[in-house]
């Protein structure tokens, strides 16, 4: 503990104060191990949390400040669920994308329509729609980063050979069924991630890409068109804390921390932070989207 203070003190005293701003705490004991976060586009001040594997099927609706609003049990169970996206026509995507050492030669996104959390709820939460894909001839890859763009889902795979992070699209329309799962498209790598990515989300004009690690987020931004390359824009590094999920709060960033925490890092922070300073390498291209 007195290292993290010492750190987090250096960098006050460096940057005019800390890279995390705690904002709140998720104490509602069933939320054992905060694994994905993205925030609610149809009721304000909502964000949608959910565990990691080992718990129980169930999503919770929070507030900024980590307070529960309501709890859901899925219909489905949770093997390795890993993170949580949205989108603009009323759904939540919940990425069962873990895949530690490349055990699962099977995974899924499942659809959900997102419910109103001022509303009572009983019985389970129904999977709509589920998307199955399996890997590439190459191998497998774990992955923990979820986010939708243009009506397809994105897995952030991991890696932990200091390679940079790689895209993979999967079909969300029309989903792939069990018996005839999606093979990921590859859109490339991203510049210079090269942690162990753990958390993604796009934000909602489509034009900034949002990635953690348990140590570092980074923003990516493309052009209007939604459909250019990925540019890095903005590094922010922290004190390792076990983050596990990224949200996009307007410009703002939300980060959740595997111990319950929830962290702010501000617009003028990420805009205003260096690109990797201490890296001597050069940055690399922007990834290739649909190479087609």
């Amino acid at each position: 503990m007195a290292l993290f203070t010492g750190i987090a003190l250096a960098l006050a005293l460096v940057t005019g104060g800390p890279p995390l701003e705690r904002v709140g705490r998720l104490n509602y004991p069933a939320i054992r191990e905060a694994s994905g976060i993205v925030a609610s586009r149809r009721h304000p001040g909502i964000f949608w949390v959910h565990n990691d594997s080992g718990n129980l099927s169930l999503l919770f609706a929070v507030k900024r400040d980590g307070s529960l609003v309501r709890e859901y049990l899925l219909q489905v169970p949770n093997v390795d669920w890993e993170d949580i996206a949205i989108d603009d026509d009323g759904h939540l995507y919940l990425g069962e994308i873990g895949n530690n050492k490349g055990r699962l030669p099977l995974r899924s996104i499942y659809q959900i329509n997102e419910p109103d959390p001022t509303q009572p709820f009983k019985g389970t939460l129904a999977v709509e729609v589920s998307s199955f894909y399996s890997f590439p001839p190459e191998g497998r890859f774990d992955a923990e980063g979820l986010f939708l763009d243009a009506g397809r889902a994105v897995v952030v795979a991991k890696t932990f050979d200091r390679s940079e992070a790689e895209l993979f699209a999967i079909p969300l329309s029309p989903p792939a069924p069990l018996l005839r799962p999606a093979a990921p498209e590859s859109l490339g790598r991203l510049p210079r991630f090269l942690e162990p990515a753990t958390g993604a989300d796009l934000s909602r004009d489509g034009r900034l890409l949002a990635v953690c690690a348990v140590d570092v987020a980074r923003v990516y931004q493309r052009d209007r068109s939604r459909s250019g390359p990925w540019t890095l824009v903005g590094t922010v590094r922290f004190p390792a804390d076990h983050v596990e999920g990224i949200a996009w709060d307007g410009l703002d960033l939300i980060l959740a921390s595997e111990n319950r925490t929830l962290y702010r890092i501000s617009e003028a922070r990420w805009r205003g932070s260096a690109r990797d300073q201490d890296e001597s390498t050069p940055l690399p291209r922007s990834i290739e989207r649909d190479k087609k």
